[in-house]
């Protein structure tokens, strides 16, 4: 008679995790897992359950932190966007503040993403979609923000994989590390097109040579800042056919889809009233315009995704360690070489950091997923042999226990 099969103890799934961890954290190199200056960081660690558990802990190097992983192997570590005097002491104040990165948290969970709504996949889960439209966004982040708008080098911009459902986006520069709460508070406006004044942009003007005949002058494509963006992101949605997906009026999209060509040429010279557009109309042309040329901060309006105000505000913050590895998927928070390298990264692919060796395990409901190229799923109930690196994601996202008979 065949041994009944049976679902490992509790902790078996926890303690197979912990170990796989603690091999990479043998084999990394300990520069790649250190952020600049550790002696100055504050860190935070998380258990099976808990993404911190503990924080004010303080590492004197490089050295000292791969041993601490290697020791204890915890399966979340974040560090601190701050530099501090003394960054294990506490209360807070004691550490003496002396300065930030300027620091960005893209997150997938937060768009407005059809397989969200549509009910493809559960909230928590990181479909193909999902990663594809976040990147979409960091890129534009740094692409059209970053870089033109404030100034800085792309050597100063560095991008991190989150090692679940975003990235990171960390900007290390002289000028940012002793920014205030608020002043951090202004550029995360500004990126999002909070507070803009859509008067400055858009405006009714009288026609030289024709008294009492008005027309609707707005931005020109080469305009710098917000006025160039704005233009830009008009046609850009006019021409793939998708300005009523902004939630601009469907007639008033239609008029400007059927005019598309005049529309276009009228914008080059700042003419934004080829076609006639009521009061109401113009305000949702501008509002909806606007929101899609920026992007959201939590709780500060725009529609072109998502950054955590949280992280971005707050200059004690703590965020994923670039290079560890994450506890609810086991996938590395990569970093990336340089910003050009972003349009080119796929998660899961270049993030996975487990081998091919099999392991048993029996799945609860599981989406379809990719590792490495190779599809998978769906599973539900499914007992089978899996490659460690999708074994261990299944295990870390606690849609599958291991499997013994």
């Amino acid at each position: 008679m065949a041994e009944e099969t049976q679902l490992t103890l509790p902790g078996a799934e926890e303690e197979f995790v912990r170990e796989a961890f603690r091999r990479f954290y043998e084999r990394v190199d300990s520069s790649a897992i250190s952020p600049p200056q550790p002696e100055r960081r504050e860190f935070g660690l998380g258990s099976w359950v808990k993404k911190i558990e503990s924080r004010h802990v303080s590492f004197q190097n490089a050295q000292e932190l791969k041993s601490y992983l290697i020791r204890n192997t915890p399966f979340y570590i974040s560090y601190s966007t701050a530099y501090y005097e003394f960054p294990d002491r506490r209360p807070m104040p004691k550490k003496d503040w002396l300065g930030a990165d300027l620091v960005f948290d893209l997150d997938a969970d937060h768009l407005a993403l059809k397989c969200l709504e549509s009910g493809e996949h559960e909230k928590g889960w990181v479909c193909e979609e999902c990663l594809r439209a976040v990147k979409d966004e960091t890129i534009k982040l740094v692409e059209e923000f970053l870089i033109p708008d404030f100034g800085f080098s792309p050597e100063e911009v560095h991008v991190n994989f989150s090692g679940n459902r975003g990235y990171h986006v960390h900007v290390r520069s002289e000028e940012v590390r002793p920014l205030t709460g608020w002043a951090r508070r202004e550029i995360a406006d500004y990126i999002s097109g909070n507070g803009l004044n859509r008067a400055a942009l858009f405006d009714e003007r009288e026609v030289p040579g024709f008294p009492g005949i008005k027309r609707l002058e707005g931005p020109r494509l080469d305009a710098p800042g917000w006025h160039g963006r704005v233009a830009r992101r008009f046609i850009q949605l006019l021409e793939a056919g998708k300005l009523a997906d902004t939630g601009i009026p469907s007639a008033l999209a239609r008029r400007l889809a059927k005019h598309a060509g005049e529309v276009v040429e009228g914008v080059k010279r700042g003419n934004w009233d080829t076609v006639r557009m009521t009061g109401p109309e113009k305000e949702a042309l501008a509002d909806k315009v606007i929101a899609s040329a920026g992007i959201d901060v939590e709780g500060f309006g725009g529609a072109g995704g998502e950054v955590d105000a949280g992280v971005t505000f707050d200059v004690s913050k703590l965020i994923r360690l670039p290079g560890s590895l994450h506890g609810e998927t086991g996938l590395c928070a990569k970093k990336l070489a340089s910003v050009s390298d972003l349009s080119a990264f796929d998660p899961m692919r270049d993030a996975v950091v487990f081998g091919d060796e099999p392991v048993r395990v029996k799945c609860g409901r599981v989406p379809r997923f990719a590792v490495r190229g190779v599809d998978y799923g769906p599973f539900e109930g499914n007992e089978l042999e899996l490659p460690e690196c999708a074994a261990i994601y299944l295990l870390c996202k606690r849609k599958a226990r291991l499997w013994r008979s």
